[in-house]
Order: C-alpha cells, then structure tokens, then sequence
C-alpha cells in the first residue's frame, strides 16, 4: 500500500504542477491579449482545489462473506484492527466510507449484491441504492473486487458488472482479487499456486467477457491477483509474529503491486488535471491560438509599417530640424536689415520729406510696417509650416490605419490600437480652422508685439508746404513757432523714432533666439515630435506584448506534449 501511496502522490504532484502550468498559461494568454474564456478560469480553479484536497480512494466491491475487510487490512499493512486506526465518517444502509490517515479513504460497499436479496427489490429502492453508490464508487481511484475462488463472477450479479464497468466505466481502475485462495490452491507450493491462479484467472476473464463483452484491449489489461489474507485461518495475532510467512504466502504483494499500476496508469487526481487540460487545449490551442496566430501575424505586419512610417517620419523631422535653422538665419538677417534700413531713412528725413517717409515706411499706427515683417516672417516660415502640418496628417491617417486595421481582429486586437490623445481629428482640424501656417501665427504675435505707441501719437498734417504736425502741439502754435523751434522738436520726435526702432529689432532678434522659438512659431513640430515620442513608447509595447504572445504560445504547446507524459 505504501507503494501505491506514493505512486497516487507523486501523480498527485504532477497534476499540481500541471494546473499551476496552466494557471499561468491562461494568465499569460491574458497578459498577451488572447481571448480566455471565465468558465475555463473557473473550471481550473475546481480542478486545482479537487487536486489539493484530494485523497487515495479505494473502494471494496464484494459480498458479505468475501473477506473485504481482511484483504483491505493486509493490503494497507494493517494486519491488526487496532492498527488500522480508521475514522468512521460516512454510513449508510448501503456505503460506509472510513479515514485512514490524512491521505487515503475506504469506501465499502456491503450491500451492492446483497441489497436485492435484504430488500424488497423495490425498483425505487434499488434506484437509490445506486445513486449513493454511484457519488462515492465513481470518485474511487482504485476499485478492489472481492471474489470468491470457487466461484468468483456470478451469473446474478450481471447487473451489477455491466452498471459498475459500463454505465460508470470503472474496469480501467479494477483489481480483481481472488480472495481465500489457500482454500483452492496449496498456497506453499509455488507450481501449484501459479497454475491454480492462471485457471481462474482464465475463468474471471472468460465470465466478466460473458456479461459485459470485453473488448482485445480490456482482456489484456485485465487485472487479477489472488491472495490469502488470512493463510490456513491461523488468525492475525499469529501472522503478526510470522511476518515475513505471511508476506511469501499470502501473496499481498502482488496485490499491491497491482494497485500501484493501476494508480500509476489512472489516477483519478491526474484525471481531473487532465480533463481540466483538455478542455484548455481544446477550447485556447485547438480553437483560440489558430485565429490568434494569424491575427499576430496580421498585427505583426501592421505593427512593422508602423515602424517604417515612424522612422521615415524621424529622418524627415531630422532634416526639419536643419530647415528651422536656416529659417531663422533668414529672420535675422531679415531684421537686422530691414531696421537699419528703416533707422537709416528716418535719420535722413527732414521736416519737409518725412511725410512721404512715413506714409511709405511706417504708416498709420505702424500698419504698413507690421504688415511687412508680417509678410516676411509669414514668407520665410509658411512653407515649413504647411510640410509639417502635411507631415502631422500622413502620421493621424497612418495611426488611423493601423488602428482600423488591428481593430478587426476583435479583443486581441483592440489591445494592440495606438492609444492617446496626441493625435486625433481635433488636433488636425485646429490646424485647418485657423492655424494654417506659421505666418498667421507669426502675424497674431507681430500685432502685439509691434504696436508703435509713441506713434500713436503721431498724426499726418498736410498744411503748408505738408508739415507734419505732431499731436500735443495745437496748430496755431505750431505754425506761430519759428524754423528753429520746428526743427529742434522734430529731431526730438525722430530720436524717439529711432530708439523705438532700435528697441523693436532688439526684441525680434531675442524673439527669434528664444529658445522657445520653435514653440511658438512651429508648434506643430513640437506636437508630433511629442507624438513620436509616444507612439515609440507604444510600438515597443506592443512589440512586448507580441513577444509575451509567441511565449505564450510555446508554453501551450509545451502543456500539450506533456499531455503523453502524464496520460
């Protein structure tokens, strides 16, 4: 029996190491993006809790007179009922089920040939009978049927065969035992014993084929001891002085041996481990995994043009970043040349020219010098900025691509979209409601930033000979001043002129050094270099994923060539 124990544990073991396998396979497949279904989370979890709870089972089938008991207590080495130490736990008119140490369970079954003859044979009764019978003789990992030797399969009991062996489909789990064979067989004479049990080892086989019709395979993995548990009814006191006789001739040996070929052939623990198994490589390798490793594969190659159009966008961003330059290598000499330009010509203006300067140059509140640096600022960065808003576009419409595209491979797909609010459609349509081009960016800055306020001040008189009459100076003063007043106080304006000018070139060469210049005169570029940045993050996440995928994958099928192995 002890034997046959670790035999049950061991397999025990394994179908723990087998459920906690498939555990984190369906956990992986999770992480991975795969589909699993909640009742195959759920049918592991019982699974797992059945194994771990789990006992060697033994059920005793046989009549009352057989010798059941004596035959369960030298198989469990028990020769003594003292030593048996049994817990009672579970009884009926028909099922007793007793605990023997923490890890193994009797179920005995008196009346299953006797209830017809002890009842009235009520069909309703006998109903019942096999009802309790069938809850705990079905979860039996080893079936132990107790014969008689002079007559071991009887024609009345076919019933009962073909319910045990065919309706609950126990024969893969039987031992038969050949009980009280010192009674057929001189048990001392090994020919004689060896050729007693072969002839009803011959018999056992040809009744049971009889009533239930044995098939080539069954016959050969029949399994059929006989044994002696109480040898010449010497009683056990003696035997327990005689140990090592009893062993040679009661033949328990053989016995366990068998038990622990069927354990090892059918444990009913593994069982449940594998039909738990089964029904996952069923369900996620046989039906899931196909789909899904072609939804990879379509993901895969989504994921790859994702990357192409990622790198083809980082060089084109490269090359921007050399444009931006140049763009303001132009602003400055733009800036520097125009102002002094400006500087230069208001120097050179008098009382009587500065009209046709400031009507050319500088206009009414500055307009026609915003405008200009407007159209030159909206000149030198449009073309940069209208490339990047197409460059922002290719990068939403191939997102958007990708996204429909993964999208249709359902759940495992939806986890592999490019996910974010960095690029969307009103992000896009911003930049097409009013934002363009830089130059209009450009231009709303320039209209702050470029307000002349000394020359609010400053109003176009054509009087006499088209003098400039400055605002605070009443006309008649003006004209009642002399020729030297006129033009120390016009030198004075023109000075302030100057400065405001210089002042005005020095604030757009700072502007243009900024080290924000890029934000606020190509915001776009900031947007999808942000945006490349997180698209990088995800695409090596989904690469991440892709890869949990295909480790996934191995792992299941690891799990389904271990089948054999644990079959």
């Amino acid at each position: 029996m002890n034997q046959t124990l670790k035999e049950f544990e061991l397999k025990k073991q394994r179908a723990q190491v087998l459920l906690d396998k498939l555990g984190s396979f369906l956990q992986l497949g999770k992480d991975a993006g795969a589909d699993i279904d909640r009742g195959l989370i759920s049918k592991l979890e019982v699974a797992k809790e059945s194994v771990d709870n789990g006992k060697l089972k033994i059920a005793l089938v046989g009549g009352f007179s057989e010798g059941k008991t004596s035959i369960a207590a030298a198989w469990l080495g028990k020769l003594d009922k003292d030593s048996m130490n049994i817990s009672h736990q579970e009884s009926s008119d028909t099922v007793f089920t007793y605990d023997i140490g923490d890890n193994c369970q009797l179920i005995d079954t008196p009346g299953l040939f006797g209830f017809k003859e002890k009842s009235s044979a009520n069909s309703e009764e006998i109903q019942a009978y096999k009802d309790i019978t069938r809850k705990y003789v079905s979860e039996a990992h080893l079936l132990l049927y107790v014969m008689s030797p002079t007559n071991p399969i009887k024609a009345s009991h076919q019933d009962e065969l073909t319910w045990l062996f065919r309706d609950l489909n126990l024969l893969s789990r039987t031992v038969f035992v050949l009980g009280r064979f010192d009674e057929v067989s001189d048990i001392e004479d090994a020919w004689d014993y060896n050729e007693n049990y072969n002839i009803k080892k011959q018999n056992v086989l040809s009744r049971l084929d009889d009533a239930i019709s044995l098939t080539e395979q069954e016959k050969n993995n029949l399994s059929v001891v006989a044994v002696a548990a109480n040898p010449f009814d010497m009683g056990m006191n003696y035997w327990l002085e005689n140990l090592e006789k009893f062993k040679e001739l009661s033949h328990i040996d053989s016995l366990q041996l068998a038990t622990t070929e069927k354990v090892r052939t059918n444990g009913g623990l593994v069982a449940v481990a594998l039909d738990a198994q089964q029904s996952i490589i069923n369900d996620v390798l046989g039906r899931q995994l196909p789909a899904a490793i072609r939804n990879d594969e379509i993901i895969g190659e989504e994921l790859r043009r994702l990357n192409e159009m990622n790198v083809r966008l980082e060089k084109q961003l490269h090359s921007t970043t050399t444009e931006i330059k140049e763009v303001k290598i132009g602003l400055r000499d733009f800036v520097v040349s125009y102002f002094s330009r400006l500087i230069l010509q208001a120097k050179g203006t008098d009382i009587n020219t500065f009209a046709d300067f400031f009507e050319r140059e500088i206009g009414s509140e500055g307009i026609i010098l915003q405008t200009r640096i407007q159209n030159e600022f909206d000149s030198q960065t449009s073309s940069l900025t209208n490339e990047l808003d197409q460059l922002r576009t290719n990068l939403h419409n191939d997102i958007a691509h990708y996204n429909n595209a993964v999208s249709m491979m359902g759940k495992q797909g939806i986890n592999f979209v490019v996910k974010g609010g960095y690029i969307n459609n009103a992000s896009i349509l911003t930049v097409r409601d009013g934002l363009v081009s830089a130059g209009k960016i450009v231009g709303l800055d320039l209209a702050s930033m470029l307000k002349f306020k000394p020359w609010g001040a400053v109003k176009l008189a054509k009087g006499i000979n088209g003098a400039l009459v400055f605002v605070g100076v009443a006309l008649e003063a003006w004209n009642s001043w002399s020729e030297h007043q006129k033009q120390i106080e016009f030198e004075k304006q023109i000075g302030k002129m100057v400065d405001h000018l210089e002042g005005q070139r020095v604030f757009l060469l700072d502007r243009i050094d900024d080290p924000d210049f890029i934000d606020k005169f190509f915001p776009v570029y900031i947007e999808i270099r942000k945006s490349m940045e997180d698209l990088q993050e995800s695409i090596q996440l989904q690469s991440e994923r892709r890869a949990r995928f295909e480790t996934w994958r191995k792992q299941g099928e690891s799990i389904k060539a271990e089948l054999v192995y644990l079959d």
